[in-house]
This record gives C-alpha cells, structure tokens and sequence, in this order.
C-alpha cells in the first residue's frame, strides 16, 4: 500500500462521515435531487453548491498532487482519461447522473471495478481506443440502468 492508498481510504472514511451524519451532507443530498425544492425548505442553496464545489476543489488538489508523485510533472493533458474513468466509477457505483441519489461506498466499488475492468483489458493485450470504448459502453449500460430504476421507482 503507498500513502495516496491510505489517502484515498481517509478521505473517503471522511466524506461518508460528512455525508450521511451531517446536516451539510443532508443538504448536499436535498441540493442534488430538486434545487427549488430545498431553496424553499429553507436549505440556502448558493452556499451549500459553493462549499460541495470547494469541496471537489480540494480533493481535485490533492489528487493532483498524488499524481505529481506519480509521474514526476503534470500537466492540464495529463490523466486526460480520467474523467471518463472516474465519471464511470460513480454511475457504476449508484450514483444518478440527475442528482439525489449515491453514496461514497458506491463510488469506491464503482472505482474499484472500472480498475479491475480496465486493468484486466490491459493485460489482455486490448489496443487502448478499444479499451476507452470498452468503457464508454460500460458508461453507457450504467446509465441505462439508472434510467430504467428511476423509470420504475417512479
């Protein structure tokens, strides 16, 4: 294990905490599934998305500076992959595209199984353009299926 694993385990340890034992992580909830909705309950929802983009903010600086470690420099194109991987992870892990719906411990076994996905097509040889559509197609399915529980919850 190297210390950005132990990191990771920390911060996620922290924002589940945040998220499902704080009036913070309530709002975020309520801010996420209808913002007009919490605006009227009472939820100041300007300053709740201002501290959720803070939020992301400082783990996109952490994140950063993990990778520094990892590749020596970085760069605005680096990791540009990324964003489709970790955008994966978290619709595979349960969370909605549209809001409302998620949870840490979702997102870290949605990140561990697009890392066992794409590390076994790595080892099978698979050209990388074969592996990013690979995964665009597991994006894909995740969010039909989320579009389809949404349809029947409804």
């Amino acid at each position: 294990f190297t210390y950005g694993s132990f990191l990771m385990i920390i911060i996620f340890v922290v924002l589940w905490f945040v998220l499902n034992k704080t009036a913070w992580g309530r709002h975020v909830y309520a801010v996420g599934d209808d913002k007009e909705a919490a605006e009227l309950s009472g939820i100041r929802t300007n300053r709740v998305l201002l501290s959720v983009y803070t939020v992301a903010g400082v783990i996109l600086a952490i994140g950063a500076w993990v990778s520094i470690g990892r590749v020596g420099s970085v760069s605005p194109t680096s990791f540009y992959e990324g964003n489709l991987d970790s955008i994966t992870a978290v619709v595979i892990g349960g969370t909605s595209l549209f809001g409302g719906r998620g949870s840490i411990v979702g997102a870290l076994f949605g990140a561990l199984i697009v890392g066992v996905f794409s590390s076994g097509l790595s080892i099978a040889g698979l050209d990388v353009l074969w592996q990013r559509f690979a995964l665009g197609c597991l994006i894909i399915i995740a969010v039909g299926i989320d579009q389809w529980i949404r349809k029947v919850s409804n």
